[in-house]
């Protein structure tokens, strides 16, 4: 009885076990795009995948997707060139947020400049913080040194 009731509970074990691994390796599903356009670099799908404003800051983000046969090398900042990504409301510039420190709110540049290898079929997320535009401005341009402009994107409050 008792060899029974441990073989019994290894089993509970294991079945637990397996289903929590299959969880844990299930896909994650993805933000959708809100926009996607081809980038100014060979193999890369450039895709804004959000566009929020809370408490006066405005979050983008915007994936790279390698489309390419193999890996590619993106440049994204180059001696410190962050106010080469911004967004547009109007007639207004919006450049990164800097913290008290003057640091970008963006992945931060390693001796100037960020730059990833992303492998074939891989992604990366670049990830940036601006002033939020006012309340009654509802889509944004967003401007990047990769890409084209991204037009009337829609911000979500």
């Amino acid at each position: 009885m008792k060899r029974y009731m441990i073989e019994s509970a290894l089993r509970f074990v294991a079945a637990v076990g397996i289903c929590f691994g299959v969880l844990l390796s299930a896909p994650t599903f993805a933000q959708t795009a809100i926009q996607s356009q081809d980038a100014n670099v060979a193999g890369i799908v450039a895709e804004v995948s959000e566009c929020k404003r809370a408490d006066g800051v405005l979050s983008v983000r915007m994936r790279l997707r390698n489309t390419s046969a193999g890996e590619v090398t993106v440049y994204l900042i180059d001696k410190n060139n962050y106010d080469s990504y911004y967004v547009t409301a109007g007639n207004k510039k919006y450049f990164v947020l800097r913290d008290t420190e003057n640091k970008p709110l963006a992945p931060q540049a390693d001796g100037g400049g960020v730059s990833v290898t992303i492998a074939k079929g891989g992604q990366y997320v670049w990830w940036s913080k601006y002033p939020a535009p006012p309340n009654d401005v509802k889509k944004v341009g967003y401007y990047t040194p990769i890409t084209p402009p991204f037009d009337n994107v829609p911000i979500t409050d």
